[in-house]
């Protein structure tokens, strides 16, 4: 999206002009204004759209409400800069520029001035299709819109004028011209009187529709269905299975668990003395194998 900043016009005196009239086309005079300027530089003539003339209308009161002319409202505003006012009236373009004046007597002595500034004058021949327009009394406040819709289809919706020289006949989308309406004495602090809410129709009655026999009840039983078992291949040939025999290994011989030695005895070396020995009744418990055995050796 790409705005181009217009040029600001220097005031000239308004003492003269503070009652003077203006058509109710001011919006469209001014861009029949413009389509001459283009014409004698070989462009195509601008469109006219009246929801841009509302966008310069409300730029043309907010200036004569300050008393001198400015591109810019109060910043934060909807309406903060010609590319927001004309995003607040729904236009989506692609191409804006915009040119303001004040003083002058007329649609015709204010294009004169645009036409005859270098600034004014690039923002009339910039590569646009639609433009609006309008003034604010007292004081002669002008402003015009210039602008390139995003889509290039939207300019067969607009409307073309129908220009004498620099004044408009109406502005028509078929064969017969549309008169155009604009504000031209809106008061500073003007509301517009809402528009009485339109009835709402009431919801048709319903119908009664005729009766019809109930449909049969859907079978819920499903047909038994047929199961055909699937062919078995014969065998043609097995294949032989050779075996090795392998012997299994000879048993382990038993493991017999090694006992330690008797300690050895301390002194001397006990024996068993027989029944009937003389040392038989000496003998006493030996103190290392614990038996009863004659502390003698022999």
């Amino acid at each position: 999206m790409k705005l181009t900043s217009a040029v600001v016009v220097l005031s000239a005196a308004a003492a003269s002009v503070l009652a003077a009239t203006y058509p109710p086309t001011a919006g469209q005079d001014l861009c029949c204004a413009a389509n001459q300027v283009r014409s004698r530089a070989g462009l195509a003539p601008l469109k006219w759209l009246p929801s841009i003339d509302s966008a310069a209308q409300g730029h043309s009161n907010y200036q004569r409400g300050l008393g001198h002319i400015t591109h810019e409202q109060i910043r934060g505003t909807p309406t903060f800069e010609p590319a927001d006012r004309l995003t607040s009236v729904g236009f989506v373009f692609s191409v804006a520029a915009e040119n303001v004046g004040s003083g002058f007597k007329n649609t015709d002595d204010v294009s004169t001035m645009w036409e005859n500034s270098p600034g004014h004058k690039i923002n009339i021949l910039r590569p646009v299709t639609v433009c609006g327009g309008a003034v604010a009394n007292p004081g002669a406040f002008y402003t015009i819109d210039f602008a390139k819709p995003m889509r290039s289809s939207d300019n067969n919706g607009y409307y073309t004028l129908q220009c004498n020289g620099t004044k408009s006949l109406g502005a028509y989308t078929s064969g017969e011209p549309i008169p155009h309406n604009p504000q031209t004495q809106t008061p500073v602090g003007h509301k517009p009187t809402p528009a009485p809410p339109k009835p709402v129709p009431s919801p048709p009655k319903p119908v009664p529709s005729p009766t019809k026999p109930a449909p049969p009840p859907a079978k819920t039983t499903a047909p038994p269905v047929k199961s055909t078992p699937p062919p078995v291949k014969p065998v043609s040939s097995v294949a032989p299975v050779h075996t090795t025999y392998i012997p299994a290994p000879p048993p382990l011989p038993p493991v017999v668990p090694s006992l330690p030695p008797p300690p050895p005895s301390k002194g001397g070396k006990c024996r068993l003395v027989p029944k009937g020995s003389i040392a038989a009744g000496k003998c006493k418990p030996c103190k290392n194998c614990g038996t009863k055995a004659s502390p003698f050796r022999r």
